[in-house]
């Protein structure tokens, strides 16, 4: 299933594919809330701007969203201000404010139909675990500290019981594929090119050339909207690539979360969205890294019973899942590639990029105009932090060995394709080859090499979105090898059927 957005996404206009070489100013690789961003700072600025998308506009880490937006983390700003400091924290919620500011005013600016609203965000303990409430404490302060109003609240705005709770007002959400949208129809109109379905598959920053399959852009910037620049990128290896799930349905009640939520119960992040007359409240949770999930729907399934647990639903409507990039010392990393001075990038998002990605917009625009920008330098993605990335740096390294050496050195051979069943996947060695197999419901064979194209780790069999993904560096890939998302250029090779 598709994420809830394009229930009340208005239809979007379409775009070409690039099918001829053309020179610009500035090349932006990525349709989503970044690129685009990063587009409409340049709009007016007499630079011939390109934007170049894999899939289409807003159908990437966008579409798949929760569509709230919030100034601070998260994963809390108590682990960032034990790790940077108060002034760090108070800058972080100071520019993700002013990130929220401008997607309103843009939504007013050009009309756009995204059912942006203002909303209060609240942190909930269902519980009375030491740990969890020690944790809640710590995040009230550190949001005090911040120079946020913090209420503390005693009844549950939720149909469950809850131990501790805190609530900040002016935070908001919205429909981000429809916002994505309506950004790219309002910059193409003051001259943006935007070209849909060119994956780009060599950037040359010498020559300043981006290569698709059908044509190329020369270019004197080049920017990485991606989520996760592509190629290979020193900064891959300050990143945890990870999936997070999330479900939507119908309830028996008038009484939908007027809000953020984020509970405490393990974590979960609990909002409603309404389009016209219907209502639905969702649920997203489950996070785990890329390749190393349940390879069928026990992820979905278990939030579910979640929903089912606190709720009284009466119809699952939506499933999806989504990508995130974590950075090793807590902070995004937006600005100039490392050796590159005319190549720009934004990636360490966790799972608040829609506000990241907007600033990000605006400091790779300023950067690009060589106009001063107060937030560059607190996330430059050149600075060196060995100090406040080493641990992660290094669980994430290790990990990244482990799945290399382990799914080299542990396939199995694959002793006869039969075994294989319908609407399964599975990575085994045939005739000295590591091979991905898929037989689809109908019996039909796909047959792709195994070595991700990115750094020759292994891929691992997604069942519950049929895919097959890196655990490396979160490369994710289709039934026919083509590049879902994730830093490599190419697809899986296609193979002969093993004898």
């Amino acid at each position: 299933m598709d994420a809830i957005w394009k229930i009340g996404c208005n239809k979007a206009d379409h775009y070409p594919t690039l099918n001829r070489p053309i020179d610009a100013d500035v090349a932006i690789i990525g349709g989503g809330i970044t690129g685009l961003t990063t587009a409409e700072r340049l709009a007016d600025t007499g630079l011939r701007v390109v934007v170049i998308e894999a899939l289409t506009v807003g159908n990437g880490c966008t579409g798949g969203s929760t569509g709230n937006l919030y100034s601070i983390m998260a994963t809390g700003l108590a682990p960032l201000r034990k790790k940077w400091g108060d002034d760090m924290v108070r800058k972080v919620v100071t520019s993700r404010a002013q990130a929220i500011d401008y997607i309103e005013e843009a939504v007013e600016r050009f009309g756009i139909d995204c059912q942006f609203h203002r909303r209060p965000l609240y942190r909930i303990a269902t519980t009375q675990d030491k740990k969890t409430i020690k944790t809640l404490d710590a995040e009230h302060e550190a949001m005090v500290v911040a120079g946020l109003k913090v209420d503390t609240i005693e009844n549950s705005p939720l149909p469950f019981s809850m131990e501790q709770g805190l609530k900040i007002e002016g935070q908001a959400q919205f429909n981000p594929l429809s916002y994505v949208h309506g950004l790219a129809k309002a910059i193409s109109q003051r001259g943006v090119e935007i070209y849909e379905h060119s994956p780009v598959r060599n950037i040359d920053y010498d020559q300043g050339l981006i290569e698709t399959d059908t044509a190329h852009v020369s270019a004197k910037h080049i920017v990485h909207a991606t989520h996760t620049p592509k190629g290979i990128s020193l900064l891959q290896t300050m990143l945890l690539p990870s999936r997070e799930y999330g479900v939507s349905a119908k309830i028996n009640s008038d009484a939908y979360p007027n809000g953020i939520f984020f509970v405490h119960d393990p974590f979960h992040s609990i909002r409603s969205y309404q389009h016209e007359n219907e209502q639905y409240v969702m649920v997203i949770g489950e996070q785990h890294k890329t390749g190393e999930g349940d390879s069928n729907n026990a992820h979905f399934n278990n939030l579910r019973d979640y929903m089912g647990s606190h709720f009284e639903v009466t119809d699952y409507c939506h499933q999806w899942s989504n990508q995130q990039y974590s950075p090793a010392d807590s902070l995004p990393y937006i600005g100039k590639l490392h050796g590159q001075d005319r190549a720009y990038l934004a990636t360490g998002f966790s799972g608040d990029g829609l506000v990241w990605g907007t600033l990000a917009g605006h400091i790779i625009g300023d950067l690009i105009i060589g106009r001063e920008n107060p937030w560059h330098e607190p996330f430059d993605a050149r600075r060196f932090t060995p100090a406040k990335s080493a641990m992660k740096w290094v669980e994430e390294n290790a990990s990244v060995s482990k799945s290399f050496f382990k799914d080299y050195l542990g396939t199995e051979k694959l002793k006869e394709i039969e075994e294989i069943g319908l609407g399964q996947g599975k990575v085994v060695t045939a005739e000295g080859e590591k091979l991905a197999i898929h037989r689809d419901e109908t019996g039909k064979l796909s047959v792709l090499s195994a070595v991700c194209p990115h750094m020759k780790c292994l891929v691992h069999w997604n069942g519950a979105e049929a895919s097959w993904d890196c655990p490396c560096h979160g490369s994710r890939f289709d039934l026919e090898g083509e590049v879902i998302e994730g830093p490599s250029f190419h697809p899986l090779a296609k193979r002969d059927q093993p004898s």
